[in-house]
């Protein structure tokens, strides 16, 4: 019997069209269209349709991602697995968030997309729907990004490259599937403790405040409102703890009880607050290290909790435990 498979459009290159003179691409015919470029989808499954908008993912707001994440539970219970068709500029984002939101689902979840649209000569857009497709059918439990030759994990996703077919990776966990002349799926892909707490997903908390530090850069105390704060710091978790403006920034979020959470600005690797001194008097300043979690992982957990209504004291037993299966 073939598969049934939910196939999603919410816009992104893939289905865009040239807007103007010189052109620039727009969002443009979704689902109808995609289909007629591409028939063979047909082959692979029996696909029930569905647009949830469509829109350029750099416009995508949390109360999209999760609508997505409540219109898959309802329009997938008949279906054996879902391709989400997406925008690259913010997949990765979407990908933890539903990552977490998704992880009792059951079933696969396959996001991707095309850095060129399907109607262009060479583009990418083609093989990446066969794949995905591909993969929604072989009942692999995962959310993942499908690009390029691999499948991977979507809470522990980055997106790399605006150019190379091969935009996504996930540095610090090997991919769930290479797709090449055969399908191969590793043998952790679906291998994975599923500890997100319940009650999340109705309010996803956007009062944040993100610091991205450079050399020199003034320090400058969270707006009013903030409800927590994310600090991608150099290599292991260092920033330069001697300035008085940075020491007031963590003063005034003890006072607040806002939590702080640590990133790394590099790629591979994650934080670790007791390599360096630096790293040290951060997290005597209340830090919480946020390990080898992604910055869009680290983000979607941190809104989650704080959505939820959750303390500091929550935020830090959620960067310290892995929740689907994300490296922590």
């Amino acid at each position: 019997m073939t598969n049934r498979i939910l196939l999603i459009h919410t816009g992104g290159t893939l289905g865009m069209a040239p807007l103007g003179e010189p052109s620039s691409l727009a969002p443009g015919p979704s689902l109808d269209r995609i289909l007629e470029q591409v028939p063979e989808l047909r082959q692979l499954a029996d696909l029930k349709l569905v647009v949830a908008f469509n829109q350029d993912s750099s416009t995508n707001e949390p109360a999209d991602i999760l609508h997505l994440a409540r219109l898959i539970r309802t329009e997938a219970a008949d279906c054996e697995g879902v391709v989400l068709v997406h925008g690259t500029d913010t997949m990765a984002f979407t990908a933890s968030l539903l990552g977490f939101l998704l992880a009792d689902l059951g079933k696969p979840v396959v996001l991707t997309g095309s850095q060129r649209p399907l109607a262009y000569v060479r583009s990418d857009a083609r093989s990446n729907l066969v794949d995905a497709v591909t993969l929604a059918t072989k009942g692999v439990a995962e959310i993942g990004i499908c690009f390029g030759d691999h499948w991977y994990r979507g809470v522990a996703t980055d997106k790399l490259s605006v150019h190379r077919y091969e935009a996504f990776d996930t540095p610090n966990l090997p991919p769930l599937a290479e797709l090449g002349l055969h399908v191969h799926v590793h043998p952790h892909a679906g291998r994975f403790e599923r500890r997100v707490p319940a009650g999340l997903g109705q309010v996803f908390e956007t009062a944040l405040a993100v610091y991205a530090p450079f050399p020199g850069m003034p320090w400058a105390l969270p707006p009013i409102g903030t409800r927590g704060v994310l600090l991608h710091a150099y290599g292991a978790g260092n920033l330069p703890m001697g300035r008085p403006d940075l020491q007031a920034l963590f003063c005034h979020c003890r006072e607040r009880d806002l939590p702080v959470v640590i990133t790394s600005q590099c790629l591979w690797g994650g934080v670790d607050l007791e390599t360096y001194e630096l790293g040290a008097l951060a997290a005597e300043a209340g830090a919480l290290a946020g390990g080898l979690h992604t910055r869009w992982a680290a983000l979607a957990k941190l809104g989650l909790v704080l959505g939820a209504g959750g303390s500091i004291v929550e935020v830090r037993e959620a960067f310290g435990v892995s929740w689907a299966g994300e490296p922590v």
